[in-house]
């Protein structure tokens, strides 16, 4: 019996799924989105999608680099706060309208507009007014966009931005459709109504089970996927099982006990990778006693990151001591200040400084730290509530599903949380999220003043070496008053049907339909 249960095992796990056609693709996402309005969009999931349904000014290559999208070409003045796009002249929506530099200022005003309610409007601050809009102090009129022509676009900033072109991939600098919404409001995003100018159009949503993209025939290429079903699946080992049975083609992560099985039976379907990225601990600096810095700190000098990455996980994820990532170009992160203290004296040190914030035996600390749900998650988060075990915490675990739990955060209704942030090849994508002008993305509501000018005189300086100077300084303010604590950088564990091709592994882990295909005929294996 042993024997034949082996074999069974063995069989399912070196038996890749079937293409089930040769223009159709079904990819396991992560859960299920909450919106698909580029405006409004808050989850890695959902800029997924996006990024198909989508082009920016610029976009993404195969490899994840940047390249142009809607803009062909553009300018910069001398002085960095001037950039003039020049649109491809074949541009269009997916009705068949034609796509112009004007829809380009109807989007970056309407993300500005504060009844918009986009919580990522901050990602593009940059632009000339637009802070002052989003508050309400200013009429969208006064931001910083205009159109020469129809061709031709001008953005001017408020400060040097040299990041700006990475930031235009992001959903939050799309264009949107200016005639769809007048005509549909909010309800623009139903399949039935949906126009978009990416490769790939919305033509079926059902909640909790797949939303559908068919291509898009006025994109200004032809892909060779003609239909892509993303699946949202709520765990790994959903994921995995799915991925076996021949339902999915690819899948984001599968359970890291199956790590060694995978190696063994599908070797080519395996894709590890590093990834720019950020997990940590947030804390709600507006709660007490969490808003005390000795107890934040305390509970951070408690939390061992080796012992999480390389004993709890051992999945290849990078411990972190700073809050921005390793793997960004031309910038050294600052650790926390107990980072090299051996682990002894680090836990007598939280001892003392819970005893001096009135916290003891007769009056303990009690936290609850919520996390989403996973298996991964429930390993670490139980080696966490260990290692504040052993300075007297007692916390509690709370679970929820993905859009729940970020949802909570956004509404600051937690004590403790994870986070994670993923993307951009810059510290200041990172170190922003704790600005305290970020709003509800800087989830625990930190607010300094010496941080905020800091990253204020930072956002000022065009010399990308004396920025990076700046935000160094910045990152060292934010890491003595421990409003985080970093626990890792991810690495990518996909699973990718071997006979799908165009599919590159890259940093920012983005694979957008329109480079795949398969073989022609497809190959069952």
């Amino acid at each position: 019996m042993r024997f034949h249960y082996l074999l069974a095992l063995l069989l399912t796990v070196t038996m890749p799924p079937h293409a089930h056609a040769a223009a159709q693709l079904h990819i396991g996402n992560t859960g299920e989105p909450q919106t698909l309005d580029p405006h409004r969009y808050n989850l890695r999931l959902e800029e997924t999608l996006l990024n198909d349904l989508f082009m920016g000014l610029t976009t993404f290559s195969a490899r994840g680099e940047i390249v142009p999208g809607a803009a062909q070409s553009w300018d910069t003045s001398d002085d960095g706060l001037t950039w003039q796009f020049y649109l491809r002249p074949d541009l269009a929506w997916s009705d068949g309208a034609p796509l112009t530099a004007h829809d380009f200022v109807y989007a970056y005003r309407r993300l500005q507009a504060p009844e918009t309610a986009a919580s990522l409007a901050y990602f593009m601050y940059m632009l000339k007014n637009a802070a002052a809009i989003n508050r309400g102090e200013m009429p969208v009129t006064e931001l910083g966009v205009s159109a020469v022509d129809d061709h031709t676009l001008v953005l001017t900033l408020e400060r040097p931005y040299p990041y700006l072109l990475e930031r235009l991939l992001y959903p939050t600098a799309y264009p949107v459709p200016k005639h769809v919404i007048e005509r549909h409001g909010d309800a623009w995003v139903k399949p039935a109504n949906w126009v978009s100018n990416g490769a790939y159009t919305l033509t079926e949503w059902q909640p909790q089970a797949h939303v559908e993209f068919r291509v898009n025939p006025h994109f200004v290429s032809e892909p060779a996927i003609d239909t892509v079903r993303y699946h949202a699946v709520a765990t790994e080992q959903s994921a995995y099982n799915r991925y076996r049975s021949g339902e999915l083609h690819a899948i984001s992560a599968f359970p890291i006990g199956e790590l060694d099985k995978v190696r063994a039976g599908t070797p080519d379907a395996l894709r590890l990778s590093g990834l720019l990225s950020m997990m940590y601990l947030v804390f709600n600096t507006g709660h007490r006693p969490l808003d005390d810095v000795r107890v934040r700190e305390a509970l951070a000098l408690a939390i061992d990151q080796r012992v999480l990455t390389d004993k709890v996980l051992r999945s290849g994820y990078t411990p972190a001591f700073s809050f921005t990532p390793t793997l960004l170009d031309a910038y050294e992160g600052v650790p926390q200040p107990h980072t090299m203290t051996p682990m002894p004296e680090r836990l007598t040190k939280a001892r003392a400084l819970l005893q001096a914030a009135g916290i003891n035996a007769d009056n303990p600390l009690e936290l609850t730290l919520r996390h989403v749900t996973g298996s991964e998650q429930k390993k670490v988060n139980l080696a966490i509530t260990g290692m504040w075990r052993r300075i007297g915490v007692r916390t509690e675990l709370h679970q929820s599903e993905l859009r729940n739990h970020f949802g909570d955060l956004r509404q600051g209704d937690f004590e403790v949380a994870w986070a994670g942030w993923v993307g951009e090849n810059n510290a200041e994508h990172y170190l922003g999220l704790l600005q305290s002008e970020t709003g509800d993305v800087n989830y625990g509501r930190f607010s300094s003043a010496e941080y905020d000018a800091l990253m204020a005189e930072a956002q000022r300086t065009a010399d990308a070496n004396a920025r990076n100077a700046l935000l160094q300084e910045a990152e060292a303010v934010a890491a003595s008053l421990y409003p985080v604590v970093p626990l890792y950088s991810t690495a990518v564990r996909r699973l990718v049907h071997p006979d799908l091709q165009g599919w590159h592994d890259n940093p920012r882990d983005v694979h957008q339909v329109r480079y795949l295909s398969w073989p022609d005929p497809p190959q069952d294996p």
